[in-house]
């Protein structure tokens, strides 16, 4: 059911989002994160980038997948696990948004909730601020599910997963000329005129998540169909908000690496994705 709901959702889930996780290379990995869960007690944040509203689920699904999938085991002992085990320990993160989209006409939430436990938040970022939400009915929500979540995460054992800057990747045509000029004084090169990513922010309360997790998963996924890619990275110890920062940067290397278009993380808002935001809204 959970594969069944991924490819409604995403028809090329078995071409690029299964494969990454069944590589024989990320064995170690996958071996790893079940031990810290299912052992040692240790929660793990699992963080990605977020181009599309579905790509955090998407992600996650891909993974619960490779840990049931036939023939799977941890350690010489043959020890395995099964999707009722899995969605005990499992937690998404997700923008209310979600709650609008369907899978065979099942509510995104309810497919979610096949596997994982889901919390919904509003994000604290330009998009909540476009909308005109009321701020304090977003501040409430958000309290209220933050409350809820710390008492499962003090349980151990658990993942957490999240598109970690809450505002959606922001992909620009063309830079123009004072912004080529912004990313040259920032990464030392020249995109040219090609198209360029701009992953935004991570705000104190996420970066607080991570560090709580201690440990995190960082993920580079393009479900573009023209650069369709997903790229797993190491299991990392996080100790300081710099940490998290440099989590994104890897995020955004992989990204580019993996897609070939130029990607780049702000760590703060800074003048160029200002421009950028200004660019996308025209």
């Amino acid at each position: 059911t959970l594969e069944l709901y991924a490819k409604a959702a995403y028809p090329d889930f078995d071409k690029v989002l299964a494969p990454a996780f069944a590589d024989p290379r990320v064995d170690h990995l996958l071996t790893s994160l079940y031990h810290l869960l299912f052992h040692e007690g240790e929660n793990v944040a699992l963080v990605t980038n977020h181009g599309q509203i579905i790509d955090i689920a998407l992600v996650l699904g891909a993974l619960q997948s490779a840990l049931m999938a036939p023939g799977r085991s941890f350690g010489v002992l043959g020890q395995r696990t099964t999707l009722e085990e899995t969605s005990d320990r499992f937690n998404v993160l997700v923008s209310r948004m979600v709650t609008t989209r369907q899978a065979f006409n099942v509510p995104a939430l309810q497919v979610l909730q096949c596997g994982t436990r889901t919390y919904l938040t509003v994000p604290q970022t330009a998009n909540r601020r476009r909308s005109k939400l009321d701020p304090e009915l977003a501040r409430a929500n958000n309290i209220l599910m933050r409350h809820e979540l710390d008492e499962r995460m003090a349980n151990g054992g658990q993942l957490l997963a999240m598109a970690a800057s809450g505002s959606q990747d922001l992909m620009l045509p063309k830079l123009m000329q004072k912004a080529r000029a912004a990313w040259r004084q920032r990464r030392g090169d020249d995109p040219g005129e090609t198209t360029t990513l701009h992953l935004q922010p991570l705000y104190d309360g996420t970066m607080n998540m991570m560090l709580g997790c201690r440990f995190v998963l960082p993920i580079a996924v393009s479900l573009d169909p023209a650069h369709p890619a997903l790229e797993v990275g190491s299991l990392t110890r996080v100790r300081q908000k710099d940490d998290c920062h440099r989590i994104m940067e890897w995020i955004a290397d992989a990204h580019q690496q993996a897609t070939g278009l130029p990607t780049i993380y702000h760590r703060q808002e800074d003048d160029l994705l200002t421009q950028v935001r200004a660019v996308v809204k025209t």
